[in-house]
């Protein structure tokens, strides 16, 4: 709670930003309070900066990789996440997921991965490598939360509709209708699976890390060649390893 001075004080009317460094870090906050993903009008709207500003500097952080373009506008880029990985909670995820990761290698010999979202992505923070040579295990790696098993583990607890909406406006009738009923089987069985959707031949099963207060932070996922893992024996080991990383985080 904060303290009487915050709660007897007026909120300041807002204005738009003067100096350079505050136009970038309200541009930045914008795109972080709609979820990740803002188009050039929503910045200027929320900044009340001119919309060519706004296109102009988004246009710097795009080169520098603080944002990056998409569909709807801009979304945080990977740059950010980098520095971001030095901040206390990719810390704790990672040092709480050290353990777990390995029990799971350990018993599959498959490839690990922790996860967390950005935008309509999922970027990895840990992974350790199995059977599958083709696919890279840095930290940093991108995949697209609509269609795989770590995306569609974080999207079936996540609390913003919003952001579930934005990543699944692609589809349309029958694959939007098949995509919802996919989060609530994901919900009830807390495990999701990609049977080779994302990458032909690879199969992927993921389960939701979730906060002390129950808020999901991303996935824990295992992936393998597709006709040599089996999903169904591989999902309550991946299950398993999401509420060990929860308890773990819960406890520290």
């Amino acid at each position: 709670m904060g303290s009487l001075a915050e709660w007897n004080t007026q909120p300041a009317t807002p204005v738009a930003p003067v100096a350079v460094l505050d136009r970038i870090i309200a541009i930045l906050d914008v795109v972080k309070e709609h979820g990740g993903t803002a188009s050039i009008t929503e910045i200027a709207l929320d900044t009340r900066m001119p919309k060519s500003t706004v296109s102009r500097l988004a246009a710097g952080l795009v080169h520098q990789r603080y944002l990056e373009r998409t569909d709807e506008g801009v979304t945080l880029g990977l740059r950010l996440f980098e520095l971001g990985s030095r901040a206390r909670l990719p810390r704790r995820l990672i040092a709480a997921a050290g353990p777990v990761i390995k029990n799971l290698w350990d018993a599959t010999g498959e490839r690990i991965v922790l996860w967390v979202p950005q935008g309509a992505h999922m970027v990895s923070v840990a992974a350790v490598p199995g059977r599958l040579p083709m696919l890279p295990t840095h930290a940093g790696m991108r995949t697209p939360a609509l269609t795989t098993a770590s995306g569609k583990a974080y999207l079936a607890f996540c609390a913003d509709q919003r952001l579930v909406d934005r990543v699944s406006a692609p589809l349309v009738d029958d694959d939007a209708d098949h995509f919802r009923d996919e989060l609530n089987q994901v919900r009830a069985a807390v495990v999701a699976t990609d049977p080779g959707v994302s990458y032909p031949g690879i199969v992927a099963v993921a389960s939701p890390v979730l906060s002390a207060d129950r808020v999901v932070l991303g996935a824990i996922s295992i992936a393998g060649p597709n006709g040599e893992m089996n999903p169904d024996r591989v999902a309550p080991l991946v299950r398993a390893a999401g509420a060990t990383l929860t308890a773990r985080l819960t406890a520290a």
